[in-house]
């Protein structure tokens, strides 16, 4: 990695800038966003997805159904790339995707829970030959049935040769990952885990051997911003590539860009391609905390009193669509979206006269459940009053939650926030010891990710809400196995329907993805509103914007543009220095300071 004497300012680099450091580099533990745009950069898959969400080559290079093998659907073959070489020189075979599956199934199944919207369907991978596997799929009461989505199944595939040495319950929980080896596009270094520790920036070696193509740039960082404004800055003076930037600092930075027109700087805002969206979870576990938010009534008497359009107008100023279900417009036909009658509109009178014919009752500033109630205590009187957890991290959220107890005061329902951190929201949520939660999703191309999170199997695992309806297991357990795309379809939108009406989620908004890059350095970024599986939150392997980038001013004025600010010759060393002058000014204002890009030695 790296040619002796090669210097960080030899390198041409791509800079993206993020909000949040990644929860963990071990890529059966971390949970946030950013944490699987990393793993997407060092990890591959056996299938990628193109611009278009199309199922494209990864570790293997085509695939296909067993037609021969009852039931049909239940076997996919997959034939893989004899080119791919993990970072540390050993060679890829088959053996790697047998033992990931083995690893995440069988007896380790529930301890692996990263992945388990795929690993709960697989009943074993065989290997027919040091290039080639079979999946077998089973349906959820482990009997072998086809699957709906097998060129769709991104699970990272990892080493055996490094992972087999790990016990699996460390592997699953506590393991470091100090050195990353995948076979992806980019690799990681020695520096990596103390890079990860101090959350500021994580520094990838382009993979120039990489069996899927070339990147004609060498290194990509991964920049972290603990103030998002300073995120602005680096876009603006050049110290940046591309960003993926907060509503309020991106609405800042369209100002600017309408007082400079001649800055290098292309924007876009539009629904993620991950289907981004932010929900209230209502805890459904009946032996924690207040009975009467299992009322069905109570839950939709909270949906009515919550103003989506106010969220979008005034939290996510604009920069959102209002939301639905778990599964954004992005999944097009997949997509379920209540209409007319269908609709919790929000509507304070209906959600008071719902609690009223629910039998709750005014006592004071708020309602309570009067003794004997079925969902009240059977010796007291029970108010409708709930603590919401909230990450204290997360400004929208908190944002939101102070709206919500406004409003919902207006139909007897007291509500306390409560601002914690990642780790603490996560041990209650997690471990169903919360009352009412704000949370996000986001998910994979195919919707079996995001549906599974509702159905009971996922309980113990990625359930937010400990939600479990018959009516909705019934139809998720067709939409996996079905091999008849309209009948699918058809299942994937009642799931939607019955999940909307049950209010255990309630899906506020779809946020939108909002990002800015140069065009003075690097070109063809391509159309992001016209293809968004093309942006950087592409975290399926191989992301095909990573190929397309060009360094150096576009000639066409095609508009693409990314900038890693990497000047060649002596000429560059007094813009360099000015720059460096700059960032340290900057970076004296952040909070915590920050090492410069400068300062970091060459892996």
């Amino acid at each position: 990695m790296g040619v002796p004497g090669q210097t960080a300012a030899d390198l041409i680099t791509l800079k993206i800038g993020l909000m949040e450091p990644i929860d963990s580099i071990n890529p059966f533990i971390g949970v946030n966003d950013n944490a699987y745009i990393f793993y997407g950069l060092v990890y591959d898959y056996l299938v990628s997805v193109d611009e278009d969400r199309n199922p494209s080559p990864g570790l293997a290079l085509s695939w296909w159904v067993i037609q021969d093998i009852e039931p049909v659907g239940s076997v996919w073959e997959f034939n893989l790339t004899t080119n791919a070489t993990w970072h540390d020189g050993e060679p890829f075979t088959a053996d790697d995707v047998v033992f990931t599956f083995d690893l995440q199934t069988g007896p380790y199944f529930d301890q692996f829970w990263a992945f388990q919207p795929y690993t709960a369907l697989v009943r074993d991978v065989e290997k027919i030959n040091d290039y080639k596997v079979r999946i077998h799929f089973q349906d959820l009461d482990d009997n072998p049935s086809p699957c709906s989505f097998g060129d769709a199944v991104v699970v990272p595939i990892v080493p055996k040769h490094v992972w087999s040495l790990i016990d699996p319950a460390e592997a699953s929980f506590s393991y470091a990952n100090e050195l990353p080896i995948g076979t992806g596009p980019f690799m990681c270094t020695e520096n990596t885990y103390d890079e990860f520790l101090s959350g500021e920036r994580l520094i990838l070696m382009t993979n120039h051997d990489y069996h899927l193509g070339e990147i004609s740039f060498d290194r990509l960082i991964l920049e972290f911003y603990l103030e998002p404004a300073a995120m602005v800055s680096d876009i603006q003076r050049g110290e940046l590539d591309v960003g993926f930037y907060s509503a309020p600092n991106y609405k800042n930075l369209l100002t600017w860009l309408s007082e400079h027109p001649d800055a290098p700087i292309d924007t876009h805002a539009g629904l993620v391609c991950t289907s981004y969206s932010v929900e209230i979870a209502i805890n459904q576990v009946s032996s924690y905390g207040n009975p009467t938010r299992e009322d069905p009534a109570v839950r939709v008497a909270m949906a009515h009193a919550t103003n989506k359009s106010f969220i979008r107008d005034q939290v996510y100023m604009g920069l959102a669509q209002t939301g639905s279900t778990i599964l954004s417009p992005l999944y097009g036909e997949w997509y379920w979206e209540p209409t007319g009658a269908e609709v919790l509109e929000y509507d304070l009178a209906k959600a008071n006269m719902i609690l009223d014919d629910a039998g709750y009752v005014w006592d004071g500033e708020y309602r309570v459940a009067p003794i004997g109630h079925p969902y009240g205590s059977v010796a007291q009187k029970t108010r409708l009053s709930y603590p919401v957890l909230v990450e204290q991290e997360l400004f929208e959220d908190k944002a939101t939650a102070e709206y919500m107890r406004s409003d919902w005061k207006k139909i007897g329902i007291e509500i306390e926030i409560s601002l914690v951190d990642t780790a603490q929201w996560n041990t209650q949520v997690y471990g169903g010891a919360f009352e009412i939660a704000m949370t996000y999703w986001s998910g994979d191309p195919d919707p079996n990710y995001l549906l599974y999170t509702q159905s009971t199997k996922s309980i113990g695992g990625w359930s937010e809400t400990w939600y479990s309806s018959a009516a909705y297991d019934e139809n998720y357990s067709v939409s996996v196995v079905e091999q008849n795309r309209t009948k699918r379809t058809e299942a994937i939108k009642n799931c939607q329907e019955i999940m909307y009406n049950d209010c255990a989620f309630i899906v506020t908004v779809y946020p939108y993805g909002c990002y800015a890059w140069r065009t003075d350095t690097f070109s063809n970024w391509g159309d992001w509103a016209a293809h968004p599986y093309r942006s950087i939150s592409n975290y399926w392997g191989a992301n095909p914007l990573w190929f397309d980038l060009i360094p150096g001013e576009p000639s066409d004025g095609d508009g693409g543009g990314g900038v890693s600010a990497v000047v060649l010759g002596a000429a560059a060393g007094l813009i360099i220095a000015v720059v460096v002058i700059a960032l340290v000014l900057l970076m004296m204002r952040r909070k915590g300071g920050r090492k410069e890009e400068e300062d970091v030695q060459l892996p």
